[in-house]
Parts: structure tokens; sequence; C-alpha cells
């Protein structure tokens, strides 16, 4: 459960760090079959060209992560196989390696009239839904002879579903993920504030290598546990508390996630109830992921639980999300979504129960869908309750 953007995180000097020192996991032919699935799929619908333009897309397609900001950075790929990069000068010695056409442009040039120049003549051009829209609305200008739709779709049939060296990265970045929470958790006890607990957890992070985290940590002890999106703050922990800590980490860009709650002292009968309400509703979703079944069955499944035990209402978020190289991705784990699960993809499990005023519980494993079912790749850190001293 993290829609709140990274706050604090940014405050750790994360958002820009690119572990450029790491090896390169991926070949450059990696790259290019995904260009190639991209046209495939523009062949099976009536869009000509998509637009390729994220920061988390064109790493997809390329390698190379750039936060191009205000400039336009964007990649044409056409249906009958013409590809153009249109980037920056700045970022020439980043590009050049990706073994693509490139037309650079630099300060001053009309970047858009470069881009609308590498579109079909005619037809629907799919867009990058995360393009700022004044990017769009220049290339509008110049190409009013084409249609404008969503390339969301196409991207996202693309991301969904991992490669074996996307499973790889996201195996790791999990283990490294497992090992911080089993370090951080005999950090927690009585008298320490969350934002204390959430610079302990920060510096574990930076001993296990990762600069930039997946998303602002949660740190939500007592009354807090209530606000899925809570943000960590001078509240301290009491004798009797239940805590819930989010966090995850980007290794490569990939990232990872997973929620446990805990108890600070013995806890109270309902505490103990809605605990075990929550992780019999979150293990009942595990094994209910197998391909061939829909998303909306596993929400239902675990809904289910939490509603035949009396909490329902107190379930107010979607059981899960898609991950990848974004935290959240498709597909979503929510009513509504019939899509079939298929091996390959990556999501995660996270019932909860908020109490306002009271606590709240969440926990949440990231899994794997496997031929005929799934791996958890955070069960090292246990989903008993734990009782800390």
């Amino acid at each position: 459960m993290k829609e709140r953007p990274l706050g604090q995180a940014n405050s750790f000097g994360l958002a820009k760090v690119l572990n450029r020192n790491r090896r390169i996991r991926m070949s450059a032919n990696r790259y290019k079959e995904r260009i190639t699935k991209l046209q495939r799929l523009l062949e099976q619908t009536d869009v000509e060209a998509v637009i390729v333009a994220s920061a988390a897309n064109l790493f997809y397609f390329t390698g190379v992560w750039i936060e191009a900001h205000e400039r336009l950075l964007a990649l044409a790929v056409r249906r009958n196989g013409a590809v153009l990069l249109v980037a920056p000068d700045l970022h020439r010695g980043e590009l050049d390696p990706v073994g693509l056409p490139i037309v650079y442009w630099r300060d001053g040039d009309d970047a858009a009239k470069l881009l609308g120049d590498a579109l079909p003549e005619s037809g629907a051009v799919g867009v990058d839904e995360a393009w700022p829209s004044g990017h769009l609305l220049g290339l509008m200008k110049y190409r009013t002879d084409v249609s404008w739709t969503g390339g969301a779709d196409l991207l996202g049939k693309l991301r969904r579903v991992k490669d074996r060296d996307e499973l790889d990265l996201l195996r790791e970045s999990a283990s490294a993920l497992n090992r911080v929470m089993q370090s951080f958790v005999p950090l927690i006890r009585e008298g320490r504030s969350e934002a204390e607990l959430l610079e302990e957890l920060q510096q574990l992070w930076k001993r296990e290598g990762i600069r930039e985290l997946s998303f602002a940590p949660t740190v939500a002890t007592g009354p807090n546990g209530a606000n899925p999106h809570h943000t960590p703050g001078d509240a301290v922990v009491r004798k009797g508390d239940l805590i819930i800590i989010d966090t995850g980490g980007k290794l490569d860009h990939y990232c990872s996630d997973m929620t446990r709650t805990f108890s600070v002292g013995e806890p109270s009968e309902e505490q103990r109830t809605v605990y075990e309400l929550v992780k019999k509703a979150h293990l009942e979703g595990i094994r209910a992921v197998r391909p061939g079944a829909a998303f909306s069955d596993i929400d239902r499944i675990v809904r289910g639980v939490i509603e035949e035990g009396g909490y329902g209402p107190y379930f107010t978020h979607r059981t899960g999300h898609g991950i990848g190289i974004d935290v959240h991705e498709e597909p979503a784990v929510q009513d509504g979504n019939g899509l079939a699960i298929e091996p390959g993809m990556v999501f995660s499990i996270e019932p909860g129960v908020y109490l306002p005023g009271k606590f709240g519980v969440r926990i949440e494993d990231i899994v794997i869908v496997t031929e005929d079912g799934c791996e958890s790749v955070n069960d090292v850190v246990s989903k008993e309750l734990r009782v800390l001293g």
C-alpha cells in the first residue's frame, strides 16, 4: 500500500542514485527483443506507432535510466520496423551505446518537430501515458494528420510478464529486502519514535548497498497503523502497540516490497484476532495464485476471508499490485480485473485491516507466478505474530 510519493525518501538522497558501478545484467539483444515484441503487438492492433517516453519504459527498452525532466526524450516505435530515439544532446554519452538510431537535439532546437517527423504519415499513434502532457501538446501541433490514443495497454502487456533476467533481478532485490528486514526487527522496541526507527531502516538499506528505495517506508505504531498512508513522525512506540513496517528497495532499478506487522509486548485479544484473520486471508490468497485464475478471483478470495471475519469494511484497498521497474505497475489484484494470471507475472498479496483510533494490520509478500502456482520471495521473514520486548 504505497500510493504516496517518495517524500522522506528524497531527503535520504535516494531518487537519482543509479547504482552505476553494478555490472550490466542484460544483453543488448534482450532490449532489441522487447522492441520486436512491441512491434508484433502493434501488428495485432490498428495502432501504427507508439511513443515510449517515461524513464521506466525507456529503461525497459534501452537499459539506460534517464530522468529527462522538462527536456523531450522519447522513443518512436513504428509497426513497420522503423525505430528512432529523439534525445537531448547532453545525454549523448549515455545513449550512444544502446545501438538504436538516435537524433540528438540541443536547447533551442524544436525537439517536437524531430519526433513528429519520425511518426507515420497517418493512422493512430499510441502515447506513453506517463509522458508530461506539455510534450504531447507540442507534438500534436505538428502532427494534425494522425489520431492519438493511449499506449498504456500495449506497454503494460509487455511489462506485466517478466523475462528470466527480470525474475532473477527481482529475486535478488527481494533477498536484499529480506536481509534488511531481518536486521531491522530487533531494533523495534518500546520508547523509540517512528522517525528514529525510519532512520535506522534507511541506514540498513545503505549498508546493504541499496541507494534507492522503492517508496517512502511506512513505520506506523499504535493508532497510526490505521492509516495505510501514514508518514513516520514523532509518535513513540508503546507497550501494547502493533507496529506496521512496509519497505522496499531497488536493485538495478528493480523493486522489492514487503510489509510485516509486529506486536510490542503481548497483544490484546482483538489485536491477535485481527492479525490471525489478515494472515489467513494472506495465505489463502497466495494458495489461490495459479496460471489461468483471474486477478478478480484472488481479490474475492482474500476479501471474503476478512468479510467472513466481520472486518470487511476495514479492508480499504486492493489485494495487490504488480511490481518490477515500478513498485506499482500492471497487473492490479482487484475486483473487476478479469485478466488471467500467467507464469512470469509478479505481484503482491497484501490484505490489511485498519481500525480508526486503534491499530492496523497488514501482511505483504511478493509472489512470482510459476507453471503450477507461485513462489513467494519474502517467505524467509516469518508471518507469525512476533511479540517484541
